[in-house]
């Protein structure tokens, strides 16, 4: 089967403390699981490439069947796989818990952390990159060491679009000659509001944005949750707002991953930045509407073509 884009990054097991009470066990995540469904629901044939842990939640394998998503760049591990827990509040924010292989939790600043699980001690490589992902229209690396970034945008430095969400660890350390330098290939620069926090704690997103924004070759982005995201586009030169959809807020675990496939999916489709950003906006709205991914399963075009069109229409 043909694959057209490929997102990079972590497969876990999540489990998720809902605002108001709810608990959900065990359930497939990942950034690069979110980002893939992210792209998927815009109809591109999808692959990931992961790390797959053992104790993966039962029928993982169905889930990803059923979103169509490609798994030979999955290669499994005789290590557990990592399990995270995500408590949120009621004002939207996040804390999170990674568990270690003496089986007890500790509380990290994000994601993803650097701890004594036996898989977090292994590097993604190019050599784990199936040989027809190579010839991808885009793909997408996020979040996991600052080692095997690099060498995953190095693998994926020939596809036509490549997107990339950082490693906190990188937008602490890298110096902006090394974060130039990492960037020249990569279309659009997509991290989150705590990433960017790492880099530049005393600066509003919007300085942030335009201390980033000449850096990758198209886009920079800023996800700010629940109060969308903040884009630069360098062909326009000029900022805009993209607005987050009002939908009801079930499990927000994943969304911005999955706003980093709609990108991607968006910017390979030559829908023009704005739209690709916009595009991003609504795979996030699907994701966050359930638990885990059941809610990207349910998102028919219909719907996708109505929550992109209210994007368009509030965008600034």
């Amino acid at each position: 089967m043909t694959v057209d884009v490929v997102a990079a990054g972590g497969c876990t097991v999540d489990i998720v403390y809902a605002a108001d009470g709810t608990t959900r066990g065990r359930q497939l995540g990942g950034n690069a699981i979110y980002a893939a469904a992210g792209a998927r629901i815009w109809g591109l044939q999808t692959g990931v490439v992961a790390f797959r842990g053992t104790g993966l939640p039962d029928g993982w394998d169905k889930v990803l069947a059923a979103l169509e998503i490609d798994t030979e760049g999955l290669t499994p591990v005789d290590a557990p796989a990592s399990v995270t827990e995500f408590f949120y509040s009621a004002e939207g924010e996040r804390m999170q818990r990674v568990w270690s292989r003496a089986g007890s939790g500790g509380v990290v600043p994000y994601l993803p952390a650097e701890t004594g699980e036996p898989i977090r001690q292994l590097r993604l490589s190019a050599d784990l990159v199936p040989e027809r992902y190579r010839r991808a229209q885009g793909a997408h690396v996020g979040p996991t060491h600052a080692d095997a970034q690099r060498a995953l945008i190095t693998a994926f430095a020939p596809v036509g679009v490549l997107t990339l969400d950082p490693y906190p660890h990188l937008m602490a350390e890298a110096t902006d000659e090394e974060l130039r330098s990492l960037l020249e290939p990569v279309a659009a620069f997509l991290p989150s509001r705590e990433e960017v926090g790492v880099r530049f704690p005393d600066l509003t997103p919007e300085d942030a944005l335009d201390r980033l924004a000449e850096f990758a070759r198209v886009a920079t982005v800023i996800k700010l949750g629940r109060r969308g995201a903040l884009l630069y586009d360098r062909a326009a030169g000029r900022r805009f707002v993209v607005p987050a959809l009002p939908v009801a807020v079930t499990d927000p675990t994943g969304a911005g991953d999955a706003f980093c496939g709609g990108m991607l999916a968006g910017l390979v489709q030559a829908c023009g930045v704005p739209e690709a950003a916009a595009r991003g906006a609504v795979s996030a709205s699907f994701a966050v509407e359930d638990f885990g991914l059941g809610a990207m399963l349910r998102a028919t075009p219909d719907e996708r073509k109505r929550r992109l069109r209210w994007v368009l229409e509030r965008g600034q």
